[in-house]
């Protein structure tokens, strides 16, 4: 695949900011638990951080479809790292509380949101049409190698240095990527000049609604999306790294490096997709990977069961070795579902409301998950960890044969 300037710009500004979030995405989590030391700080820590976020996403959908799509990214990324960097001072200072940073923390999350509104609808308008899905792969392995580096440099940094370096590391991150952004020469041809009113506001975003209503595959995605969302995404921030630590007694390290195991799996999963797999139609990459990601998942709760720890030696090297295993093959087979999709939606979606529908997509598939966190937060300091990840991922797995059964051809095919 041939890369002009353009999307050279925009992976180099991904690939240095995601590594940043990601060093930070570790390190919050752990910081918190050894702070607090509760599993409820660490859910509404993380519905603190995502609450904002799904409120400012139909503004930030807007944003990203009336203005120039560069210059949102670069100006987000600026205001992201002088926040991040202004936490790292009164960290330093020794000045640094969990209400200050939570604060602080909503802005980021805002901020968050019209990056990513932006970001995610740019793509297609640096990439030609037929090599669309190539450019999705490319993006996801970059996103995929900066999310391997950053948990594993996130565990380490943070275990030595603490987590003010943490901060102005992550800050850096984004003051590098803003200047990236400035070099991608790009104007949005559909744009609107006129005022943002609030009729103005529920009428774009309700053309968005109205597109999907019309098409009952997009219902079921969002269904799916908002569903799995609820139970899934809350274990790898909240569950995962209670278990390892506080559970089987896994060092921050070593918790680092099996989320860098999982975008390891995504990273592989994208090159293949990109060159191997294309041969292969959309629908069969989507609904094998749908259905080995469910079982890959629901290996987990088996393996960090008391009795598989207590025979495999507690946090031992043979148990570390067979959960990066888990993860590895769950984020394959995650690359081979997202990234087919992500794909068709791209087609599918006109350009005019393209930061919209992603945005509004992301308002569903991520407004369960403060909910979600909150809940596994207050259930993690009342019952044992095991017995709530085996209902879970029964859940998972009942609603996965559902969807399976359900699933409309559109949802693969566009």
């Amino acid at each position: 695949m041939k890369y002009n300037r353009n999307l050279l710009s925009y992976m180099l500004g991904r690939f240095i900011s995601y590594t940043g979030t990601g060093i930070q995405q570790i390190a919050l989590p752990l910081y918190i638990l050894d702070v607090t030391h509760s599993g409820i700080m660490m859910g509404f820590f993380s519905a603190i951080n995502l609450i904002p976020n799904i409120v400012a996403l139909p503004f930030a959908g807007i944003l990203g479809d009336r203005k120039n799509r560069k210059n949102v990214m670069m100006v987000s990324d600026y205001a992201r790292g002088c926040f991040v960097i202004f936490l790292g001072y009164f960290a330093m200072r020794g000045s640094l509380n969990l209400a200050f940073l939570f604060t602080v923390q909503i802005f980021i999350s805002i901020m968050d949101s019209i990056f990513n509104a932006s970001s995610t609808a740019i793509l297609p308008e640096l990439v030609e049409e037929d090599k669309l899905m190539n450019g999705i792969a490319a993006r996801g392995g970059i996103d995929a190698v900066s999310m391997i580096i950053g948990p594993a440099l996130g565990g380490i940094i943070y275990g030595i240095f603490g987590i003010k370096v943490i901060f102005y590391l992550n800050g850096l991150s984004f003051i590098i990527s803003g200047i990236s952004c400035t070099l991608i020469n790009y104007e949005n041809k559909d744009r609107k000049s006129k005022a943002l009113t609030f009729k103005s506001f529920f009428t774009e975003n309700s053309e968005v609604l109205y597109f999907i209503k019309k098409n009952k595959a997009l219902l079921q995605l969002f269904s799916l999306a908002m569903v799995t969302n609820f139970l899934v995404a809350p274990l790898l921030d909240i569950v995962l790294p209670y278990v390892m630590k506080k559970e089987i007694g896994f060092t921050s390290q070593q918790y680092g490096y099996l989320i860098s195991f999982f975008t390891f799996g995504i990273l592989i999963g994208n090159i293949l997709i990109a060159t191997y797999l294309v041969k292969f139609s959309r629908k069969f990459i989507m609904k094998n990977s749908l259905v080995l990601q469910t079982m890959i998942l629901f290996m987990f709760p088996v393996a960090v069961f008391p009795i598989t720890v207590n025979y495999l030696g507690g946090h031992s090297l043979k148990l570390f070795m067979l959960l990066t295993c888990i993860m590895f093959l769950g984020g394959f087979f995650n690359s081979g579902l997202n990234t087919p999709l992500n794909t068709n939606l791209q087609e599918i979606v006109p350009n005019k409301m393209r930061s919209r529908f992603f945005s509004i997509l992301g308002v569903f598939g991520q407004g369960a998950i403060p909910l979600g966190s909150v809940i596994y937060g207050v259930l993690l300091d009342k019952f044992p960890y095991y017995y709530i990840l085996i209902v879970v991922m029964s859940v998972v797995f009942a609603v996965t044969l559902v969807f399976m059964k359900r699933a409309v051809p559109e949802v693969y095919e566009p």
